[in-house]
């Protein structure tokens, strides 16, 4: 018989699989993705938008093909040869890089399935998308059920949901002017008044990216980011070669029985030193809390900063995150995830300085500003909405720009994941999501490995909580890739 595999969800992280799959060389068999969203491989951020919704991150960390970091450049590059993409009009001139509408990298999402699938095929496997998605399963006979009354057999599975939609914290979805799921924003900017106050709660990349489509549709009234911190998003620095030699994944690996915070920090400690770098001035960096106005500016005017401890951080926790992760003592996990979320998360995915100049601009006008102490949200009488935080004040408009919280079940796969749990194929992780088998991705109960399932992105426990990049990704899909096609005890 030959090897039935579904993949549950068709985002960035199906995209990597597909692609690894593809390049695999494996006997053929069947492969059936199910998706009910109506724009499939682009995910939730890719969607078609307006061009000021652009990637937040150049071309070289941004491929989904697994070991090969210069798959998106070179496609991107070859757009803008043909003259499809005019790469010099979206030049980040912090970054020497182009930064293209979010839009464009879902072609290149789109264009990757696609060639994958052609490929698999050529090669003999039978390749589906069911637009659909999985509501249950059935252990007895390893069958999938879809909303839509489909039933599908599979020897293997994947569960690759994404973080689905975002949560209504003040419970106002369904009032007249609340937007609780930003994306795309041609489609929730459009009709907004431009002389309108526009309340956005967050102040993150999110909030940025909303801010950027606002000002491009020509907003001129005044825009205020509301939260209860009030901080502002980490500025990219310039890219510049670097080369750990301690605090490297293969370096953690090996410590991962006796692995530490303070462990980790004696690593950078050491990477820094062989530098000849101060670390008690970087130290002082990253764990500054005010991240205000001026902060920002001085943010700037570090973009071709030569100290290079913020620079290794971001890299160490995109690559040695992980590993280091799934070592590290429970509770110190469980310390950094509940006090330390917003840092990680920040330091690894920072806007851009083209974003960061719009912001500081906007500020120094006047016309955007920061709303620390949020409290409470609620329409008002007739309409707007009355907030409370440090005061008592009005928005005539108010956009969620807070994302689902780490670890989060898709609202859509909610169904599916209740019925994992019910038939005894997973166990919530203690720390969140799902507990799964480091290395192959298979869900494990009581620390065996389900004989079907496996997991790939945020609903992975074992997965770092930061936002999952496109090489994290195609990285751990490549390992579950491995896990599919080898054969299981």
């Amino acid at each position: 018989m030959t090897l039935e595999i579904g993949i549950v969800g068709a985002g960035a992280a199906a995209v990597g699989l597909l692609d690894t799959l593809a390049r695999a060389n494996a006997a053929p068999g069947g492969i059936t993705v199910f998706d009910g969203s109506p724009a499939p491989w682009r995910g939730r951020a890719y969607q078609e938008d307006i061009p000021a919704a652009r990637v937040n991150a150049p071309p070289m960390i941004m491929s989904v093909r697994a070991g090969d970091a210069g798959h998106y450049s070179r496609w991107l590059h070859d757009r803008g040869e043909r003259g499809i993409v005019d790469l010099a009009a979206y030049q980040d001139p912090g970054l020497g890089q182009p930064l293209v509408p979010r839009a464009v990298y879902g072609e290149y999402l789109g264009h990757t399935a696609r060639a994958a699938i052609d490929r698999l095929r050529r090669d003999g496997w039978r390749v589906s998308v069911v637009h659909s998605r999985v509501t249950g399963f059935s252990r007895d006979a390893a069958v999938l059920h879809t909303e839509h009354g489909g039933r599908h057999r599979v020897d293997r599975a994947v569960l690759c949901v994404g973080g689905g939609r975002p949560h209504d914290h003040y419970g106002l979805d369904g009032a007249p002017g609340f937007v609780l799921e930003p994306y795309p924003l041609a489609r929730t900017l459009t009709g907004i008044p431009a002389s309108a106050h526009v309340a956005v709660i967050g102040s993150g990349l999110t909030a940025v990216d909303i801010v950027a489509g606002l000002i491009a549709g020509g907003h001129t009234g005044p825009i205020s980011l509301l939260s209860r911190h009030g901080m502002l998003p980490w500025v990219q620095q310039r890219p510049v070669e670097l080369r750990p030699r301690h605090l490297t994944p293969g370096r953690v690996a090996a410590l991962a029985q006796e692995l530490s915070l303070a462990r980790l920090v004696s690593l950078m400690r050491q990477e820094l030193a062989e530098l000849g770098q101060d670390f008690d001035a970087f130290a002082s960096e990253v764990t500054e809390t005010g991240h205000t106005v001026e902060w920002l500016r001085r943010q700037l005017a570090a973009v071709d900063s030569p100290h290079l401890g913020r620079r290794l951080l971001t890299l160490a926790i995109r690559t040695a995150g992980p590993a280091a992760w799934r070592s590290l003592p429970r509770h110190e996990r469980t310390m950094l995830l509940r006090r330390h979320f917003r840092a990680v998360n920040g330091l690894s995915s920072p806007m851009v300085p083209h974003n960061a100049h719009l912001l500081l601009r906007l500020f120094d006008s006047g016309q955007l500003r920061t709303r620390p102490g949020l409290v409470k949200i609620a329409p008002a009488e007739g309409k707007g909405f009355r907030v409370l935080d440090t005061s008592r004040w009005t928005a005539d408009l108010v956009i969620n720009a807070v994302n689902p919280p780490a670890y989060a079940t898709p609202q859509e796969a909610g169904p599916l994941v209740s019925s994992l749990l019910a038939e005894g194929a997973a166990e919530a992780c203690g720390t969140g999501g799902l507990s799964s088998e480091p290395g192959s991705g298979r869900l494990t109960v009581a620390g065996r490995p389900d004989p079907v399932w496996h997991v790939l992105g945020n609903l992975a426990g074992d997965t770092l909580f930061i936002a999952t990049n496109p090489p994290g990704l195609a990285a751990e899909g490549e390992r579950v890739a491995r896990s599919l096609l080898a054969p299981h005890a």
